[in-house]
């Protein structure tokens, strides 16, 4: 039967983009089929193993990746292959196991820490979720800078990545410094509360933090 992974809150593989990790959505679904090598190699993945970016390897025969490689991305921080989690058209039927798993802020932008998601494979017919992962982003700068960590108060970014990451202030990438940051509590806000939050940030403009499950954590004031 074929499996297929399906990319959470940050879908960030090549055959298709969307979620909560981009500053800018794109609605299209994500899914790959996984091959039978990588589903029998999840079976051994463990805390600590590490994923490229894109989450699926482009090999075939293999699920993780050396994490000293440097297409190494994600850290897994948790895999359950008994979650009794279902999925529906490439999401969970249900995101509680997901949050009984990860923590109740998977997924969610956090100012000054690593970018955090969950993902899962499945069978698209019966829907029944072979492993359900959680995974962290490796805080370490690529060949640009770019590190996967939300940017806070002093740190710089750019309104061009397809995701939340610092950059350097003195590279040619960043065009956004942070100048303060609006904390606000975990949850879903009203359109006139998070504007009445902005005011915080006087006359300079704002980003919200909001992830795929409508959550907001805080606002950027950037300059």
């Amino acid at each position: 039967m074929k499996r297929f992974l399906s990319l959470g809150a940050i879908a960030l593989a090549a055959a298709a983009l969307t979620g909560c990790g981009l500053l800018e959505e794109d609605s299209t679904d994500a899914e790959s089929e996984v091959s039978g090598d990588q589903v029998d190699a999840a079976a051994e993945a463990a805390s600590g193993d590490c994923l490229p970016q894109e989450v699926l390897s482009e090999d075939p025969d293999v699920f993780t990746i050396d994490c000293s490689d440097p297409e190494a991305y994600w850290s897994i921080t948790a895999i359950d292959g008994d979650t009794d989690a279902t999925a529906a058209a490439g999401d969970l039927t249900d995101y509680q196991p997901a949050f009984d798993l990860c923590g109740e802020e998977v997924g969610a932008f956090l100012p000054g820490k690593p970018l955090t998601d969950w993902n899962m494979i499945y069978d698209q017919v019966s829907g029944e979720v072979d492993y359900l992962f959680c995974v962290e982003a490796i805080a370490e700068p690529d060949e640009e800078g770019r590190t996967a960590v939300v940017p806070a108060a002093g740190d710089c970014f750019s309104s061009a990545d397809a995701t939340w990451s610092t950059v350097p202030c003195d590279s040619e990438l960043a065009d956004y410094s942070v100048a303060d940051v609006v904390e606000l509590e975990l949850t879903e806000h009203a359109a006139a509360d998070l504007e009445a939050a902005a005011t915080e940030c006087g006359e300079t403009v704002y980003y919200e933090l909001t992830d795929l499950f409508g959550r907001t954590s805080a606002l950027l004031c950037v300059e």
